[in-house]
């Protein structure tokens, strides 16, 4: 199947959990911004197509219950939480072991305030916020627990409202096509995305049927690898071969498909080794081998609740990086026996798994949020029981022992730190406490790399020619963007790149990762589409014309044009400003005049982009041919404005 040169005014989003609702939205609501009568006179008003291949909307995301991080909110500043954005680098930084795309970093953090509080226009409000592990400050938001004591789990509850304002707001402009499977990424002969093949499924009859999409832009947001098993699973090239007998809280349909259609056609993958496991998947003692674990979210920890060993003793800080908790786990409470009838075999089965118990109080689950809490025990993740005996009862551990535990807490909490650097002791306990019991065990939870991607969501390939079928022979096709560059029309968020989260992601960052580049995908996809005249480019290139050269770059010489810092690279000491469109270029050695938007100074300086083509929809300014930074590009945040004129 192949398409030809013509041009679609469409947009195709792969995968429908939380990266692809909101890139959906933000591509419409900037269409309904920038459209104008011009745009009109060459782009009709852009449809979009979302597709799903399973029934259902959401993904992983559906199944989120810790929340979104947000650094300076307004949710933030009404409970006197002091937090900076130079923190919430830091601690993502960390937890990242800085294998962290810096770039993406900057780019995730600033953009954190205005993604928490994007959602409130559809009656979202996180103003529930709690400190989760490897974060120095409380920035994890999700809504505040309900009234009437039902279930509040964040992640349902975002991408229930997205849907509802796709389904109804929006649905004379995108279409959702479910049960749906996209098997290949078309580009034609210019290397250009231009469509995809697809193949839906009845579900009733079982008959599919095969078709391809014609588009001008694809964003792929399809999720990861972190449940592939399948005959070209990733987890089994990339992962480590303990990773075999460790449970997923992921769905069966994270198999690593974007990822496979982007390195196809050329992407670059970034980390694809760094595979997270998480520390607390609830062991269903009515199921306890089941390789499917429903998570037990971070913020269960970030509200008191302690981790013990078979023992009854704590061996961790509960608040450290994930990986951290997840490794001490494995070291300390990995001979539990677990006996269990098996009602298929009709016998009774005897494993040792890994197995730590995970104790919370009455406090600490209203603080949480109840109506989950209640959901849990109903469905057989958690026990509550009364007073401190039940609890030795439940788990078989001397009472004393228990309170001995207990009492040390407590004795630590009073002093403010203990021996594993706890420092953070939300609720203390008491005895007489109602207790809420869970067994846990560390699962695979999420996939830290990806393909490529720089801070506009735009999907990169190597500079240099390479062999699609070597990209997926190592973890990371090049340890610099600045040897990638776009491949035009593709697009991606969350979890199906790489490189934001390093080697561990901090809880929190999930859900804002696909609220940030969900958003910049959409944002520069549909501002790509629309911003550009392809047949008016194609003509002016064979002309040598001041006003052709205006329509290649997007830029003017008789006025200042606006346009965004993406970001500064510390690595080539290079500015890089957005161009209107990923399809506009700018000559190398192109005369600038440049001009700060507040303070009016102005500078000329000569663009630094290369001869290899590689350079499109951006500006790279070498900061070594100014004396001084005038202009305070280097100062920037992602998105602030610069006026740039053709000289």
């Amino acid at each position: 199947m192949s398409l030809s040169n013509e041009r679609f005014d469409s947009i195709v989003v792969v995968g429908a959990g939380l990266a692809g609702l909101t890139a959906v939205i933000e591509a419409y609501q900037t269409a309904k911004k920038i459209y104008n009568d011009d745009i009109a006179k060459i782009h009709s008003f852009p449809k979009i197509y979302l597709i799903e291949k399973e029934k259902n909307i959401g993904g992983n995301s559906a199944k989120a219950t810790s929340g979104m991080n947000g650094a300076l909110t307004k949710y933030q500043k009404e409970l006197g939480i002091e937090d900076s954005l130079e923190q919430f680098t830091k601690d993502t930084l960390k937890s990242g072991g800085n294998l962290n795309v810096p770039s993406l970093v900057n780019t995730l953090v600033h953009d954190s305030k205005d993604a928490v509080e994007w959602y409130s226009q559809f009656n979202l409000i996180l103003s529930a916020i709690s400190q989760c592990g490897g974060h120095e400050i409380a920035r994890t938001h999700r809504q505040a627990p309900r009234a009437d004591g039902k279930p509040s789990p964040v992640g349902w509850n975002i991408i229930s409202a997205l849907k509802k304002f796709i389904q109804e707001d929006l649905k004379d402009n995108v279409e959702v096509l479910l049960n749906t499977r996209v098997q290949k990424i078309i580009k034609n002969k210019e290397g250009k995305v231009v469509g995809v093949e697809y193949e839906t499924t009845n579900l009733e009859t079982k008959e599919t049927k095969k078709d391809v999409l014609p588009a001008g832009a694809v964003i792929l947001t399809s999720g990861g690898y972190a449940h592939d098993w399948t005959d070209t699973s990733l987890l089994r090239r990339f992962g480590e071969k303990t990773l075999k007998n460790v449970p997923t809280t992921n769905g069966p349909w994270a198999t690593g498909d974007g990822v496979k259609m982007g390195t196809a056609i050329g992407a670059g993958v970034v980390n694809m080794d760094k595979i997270q496991v998480h520390p607390t998947g609830f062991i269903n003692l009515k199921d306890p081998f089941n390789p499917t674990k429903f998570l037990a979210p971070e913020a269960l920890r970030g509200y008191g609740g302690i981790l013990l060993n078979a023992e009854g003793q704590r061996f961790v800080n509960e608040l450290s990086t994930r990986d951290f908790v997840s490794e001490a786990i494995f070291k300390n409470c990995s001979n539990y026996l677990m006996k269990h009838y098996d009602s298929k075999e009709e016998k009774e089965i005897e494993k040792k798994i890994v197995l730590s118990w995970l104790i919370m109080n009455e406090k600490g689950v209203n603080a949480f949020d109840a109506g989950s809490i209640h959901f849990y025990a109903k469905i057989g993740n958690m026990k509550a029981v009364e007073g401190i005996d039940q609890v030795s009862d439940f788990i078989h551990i001397p009472v004393d022992t228990l309170k001995a535990t207990l009492k040390k807490y407590n004795e630590d909490a009073d002093k403010g730190y203990d021996e594993f650097g706890k420092k953070r002791f939300p609720f203390k306990f008491s005895e007489d406490d109602k207790f809420y019991v869970a067994a846990i065990t560390p699962s695979i939870h999420y996939t830290m790399g990806g393909l490529a991607v720089n801070s506009v969501g735009e999907i990169l390939t190597p500079r240099k020619n390479v062999d699609v079928s070597t990209l997926l022979n190592t973890a990371t096709t090049t340890d610099d963007q600045i040897n990638l560059k776009p491949i035009l029309g593709l697009y991606g968020a969350g979890e199906v790149t790489g490189g934001v989260h390093g080697k561990n992601r901090l809880a929190g960052n999930s859900l804002l990762e696909c609220a940030v580049f969900g958003r910049q995908a959409g944002r520069r996809a549909i501002e790509s589409l629309l911003y550009y005249n392809d047949s008016a480019v194609e003509k002016a290139k064979s002309e040598e014309k001041e006003e052709n050269k205006e329509l290649i770059t997007g830029l003017s010489s008789t006025e200042f044009k606006s346009l965004t810092f993406r970001e500064f690279h510390e690595s080539d000491n290079c500015v890089y400003l957005n161009l209107k469109s990923t399809y506009h270029r700018v000559e190398p050695k192109q005369a600038l005049l440049l001009k700060n938007t507040t303070t009016k100074t102005t500078q000329q300086v000569l663009c630094s982009n290369l001869d290899d083509g590689g350079d499109y929809g951006v500006i790279k300014i070498d900061m070594k041919q100014l004396n001084d930074d005038s202009l305070g590009l280097k100062n920037m945040a992602p998105g602030d404005t610069i006026e740039v004129k053709l000289v």
